[in-house]
């Protein structure tokens, strides 16, 4: 799940399983404009929290689920010698399910080490999904079961906004894939694993609803026989989020994502190839050998709460198609999408936004719930 773990998401989802206790000690209304806010709920929160999931992603369908998530220590509780929030350490367990069959159980620790010097990211999981995938516009079910790990730890360069570090996957897949298809034969079990590299450069004023800065990743990840893998092949990532204040109430913010992959031989796994991202495209939609995408957002502030939101997306996917014909890149097609939302300001102290995004392709429509930004990069 793309957006899992975002800290205060998961603070304002269960805000509502408070005990009785905290809700006669806690307000949960701000006592400058008496609105709905969540901010001493947030800043007191602690220990072990059920959270409820809400899934919208029209690839698999509408569900839910819960997770229990575990706070190390209190928000903005602790800082560096420097002055810098030293964000909370996370761990969670989860089960979730979607309406197509789709469904997942898996944990997660997000933690952040030596006064924010060094962040780690760990999953694990065992999923169960149903999902499409196109050879050209023909539509074939895929059901991916099996096992993920996945281990990350980055390192801060000095006191500077620059991370540098290392990844690790490892994914045993049983995939299967529409009877009758003409990729039916790709039915098989296999042990996917990779190591990586990972750069990032975060300038942004707040990583849950920012309104300035800039957050830059680049990764790249060697699949080989070497370490485990049945696919040998590279794969390679980039993505800059920039979020600009034009004036004090409109900003207009961008997200550019870059992906390839290279080195593999004839046919790879299809759930391997890189796909299009965009809000109102469903995943794995549109994939190629090469992605690219450009998605721009222009909201504008109403009084001290409100934001109305507009955005719209452009993206092409090219090269190898893997299931069907080569593409360059002009005869590859243009995928747009766009839509319309709104956010309200649920956390005033931490900058929270939450909201909903409606969003439409030529293909499809799409309603998403919004806890922060919509973008999260990776």
């Amino acid at each position: 799940m793309k957006n899992s773990f975002k800290l205060l998401t998961l603070l304002l989802c269960v805000s509502l399983f408070g005990s009785a206790n905290e809700r006669e000690t806690i307000s949960y209304f701000d006592k400058e404009d008496s609105m709905l806010d969540l901010s001493e709920y947030i800043s007191q929160a602690y220990g072990f929290i059920p959270l409820p999931i809400i899934i919208t992603e029209p690839s698999i369908g509408y569900g839910g689920g819960l997770a229990l998530v575990y706070l190390h220590d209190k928000i903005a509780s602790r800082r560096s010698k420097t002055g810098r929030v030293l964000p909370s350490s996370i761990s969670a367990v989860l089960y979730a399910t979607t309406e197509n069959g789709t469904r997942a159980t898996g944990g997660a620790h997000i933690g952040y080490w030596q006064e924010d010097t060094i962040r780690t990211t760990t999953y694990i999981g065992s999923p169960d999904i149903f999902i499409n995938i196109y050879n050209k516009n023909s539509a074939i079910e895929m059901n991916l079961q099996g096992f993920f790990f996945y281990q990350n730890a980055r390192f801060r360069i000095a006191e500077s906004n620059f991370f540098v570090g290392a990844s690790y996957l490892y994914l045993g897949v049983d995939s299967k894939f529409e009877l009758g298809s003409t990729i039916e034969d790709l039915s098989s079990q296999s042990s996917v694993s990779a190591l990586g590299a990972i750069a990032t450069y975060d300038s942004r004023d707040n990583s849950l609803s920012p309104n300035r800065g800039i957050l830059v990743n680049a990764k790249a990840q060697m699949f080989d026989e070497a370490i485990g893998s049945d696919f040998s092949f590279q794969s390679y990532k980039a993505e800059i989020l920039s979020y600009n204040p034009i004036t004090p109430k409109i900003n207009l913010d961008l997200n550019l994502i870059a992906q390839k992959i290279t080195g593999y031989e004839e046919r790879i796994a299809p759930y391997l190839v890189p796909y299009i991202s965009m809000r109102g495209i469903p995943v794995m939609r549109y994939q190629g050998e090469t992605t690219l995408s450009i998605e721009s957002q222009l909201s504008y502030q109403f009084g001290k709460r409100f934001r109305g939101v507009a955005f719209a997306g452009a993206a092409k996917a090219f090269g190898d198609q893997i299931l069907s014909e080569t593409l360059s890149f002009s005869d590859a097609k243009s995928i747009y999408s766009g839509g319309l939302g709104f956010r309200y300001l649920i956390a005033k102290k931490y900058g929270l936004r939450i909201g909903i995004d409606l969003a439409k392709s030529r293909e499809d429509k799409a309603i998403y719930i919004q806890f922060g930004t919509a973008w999260n990069g990776f």
